[in-house]
């Protein structure tokens, strides 16, 4: 059976430690492909200031270009309304019909997971699969996972990679002092960036995500 991996986050902008994660977890795994999913309208960062979808998308498919079993899905950032896990996760499964599911998502996701829609379908439709961040201990991680696994009665998969303490909040955060970035970016992003002029936060190029 094929197995595929599905990555979401904001990807503003993607940066070297989500490749990191991604290749880690696909050889880990033994994935066969992974699919970055761009979010659209996450309910959780509502009235954040965020990049438009199209513009992530794009800097998503300039990172993964050199990575023949990655792929990238527009599937949130076209959806109008709110975008919910187990939705985007029914819409994968109606992709790759006969596929194991992989979701792939960080510690924090873990810790809150009971505050997610539908986390029953979530864990019906994928195996839940979790990287550690800086700030989450593994003991912490492992007695969520354990509460999370009785609870469920499913089994969380963790992902012990490296640190890497980079995130992009960060890389906005520099380009809006001026600051060298392009060590913190994969091949060709940074150039896109600067050829937006992205990260000035001009309103031709990012929006206010609304309720």
């Amino acid at each position: 059976m094929k197995k595929v991996g599905i990555f979401g986050g904001t990807f503003d902008p993607i940066h070297i430690g989500h490749l990191y994660i991604a290749c880690e977890a696909q050889r880990e795994l033994g994935l066969d492909e992974l699919v970055f999913m761009p979010s659209g309208n996450p309910p959780h960062k509502q009235n954040k200031e965020i990049t438009y979808g199209h513009i992530r998308y794009e800097m998503v498919s300039i990172a993964i270009n050199e990575y023949p079993n990655f792929k990238v899905s527009d599937f949130e950032v076209n959806k109008k309304d709110l975008s919910y896990t187990f939705e985007t996760l029914e819409y994968i499964k109606g992709q790759f019909d006969e596929a194991e599911l992989y979701f792939i998502t960080g510690a924090d996701c873990l810790i809150d997971i009971d505050k997610w829609k539908n986390v029953n379908r979530i864990l019906e439709l994928s195996n839940f699969v979790v990287f550690s961040r800086p700030g989450y201990s593994k003991d912490k991680l492992l007695k969520q996972k354990e509460k999370v696994e009785s609870k469920y009665n499913k089994q969380i998969i963790l992902l012990d990679l490296l640190h890497i303490e980079i995130s992009s909040s960060l890389i906005r955060e520099r380009i809006k002092k001026g600051w060298c970035v392009e060590f913190f970016l994969p091949s060709g992003v940074n150039r896109f960036i600067k050829e937006l002029n992205l990260y000035g936060w001009g309103e031709n190029i990012c929006g206010h995500m609304k309720k």
